[in-house]
């Protein structure tokens, strides 16, 4: 159901982060990353990715609470988030494209002149 309410704020309200915030409820990374990726929106694509990234890392973080032996194995087992995975083709097209916005604006801004008020 939620995945639906996702696909309906995409596409009938073109709102992306009431979207990917459905997606997430609902479990499925891989679609808010498909959208993410569509759009073309590369800052909220580094913002989503960041978000989940840091949230996953506090998770982990509270694992400390077991036994340090069980603590440590889950870390390492857990270390990346499963959809977020870095060599992800998903993510690494997300990166991309944040990557080339980012050159962008910098020749954006070499290329202007400054401004003073």
């Amino acid at each position: 159901v939620l995945q639906r309410w996702a696909e309906h704020a995409l596409r009938s309200e073109y709102n992306i982060w009431r979207a990917l915030i459905l997606y997430v409820g609902a479990g499925a990374l891989q679609e808010a990353l498909a959208a993410l990726r569509e759009a073309q929106q590369p800052d909220t694509a580094a913002m989503f990715i960041l978000a989940c990234r840091e949230i996953y890392a506090e998770i982990i973080a509270d694992l400390g609470d077991l036994d340090d032996e069980s603590s440590s194995l889950v870390k390492d087992k857990l270390r990346n988030l499963p959809a977020l995975d870095p060599e992800n083709e998903d993510v690494i097209a997300v990166g991309e494209c944040y990557g080339q916005y980012q050159r962008k604006l910098v020749h954006l801004c070499m290329d202007s002149q400054p401004f003073s008020d």
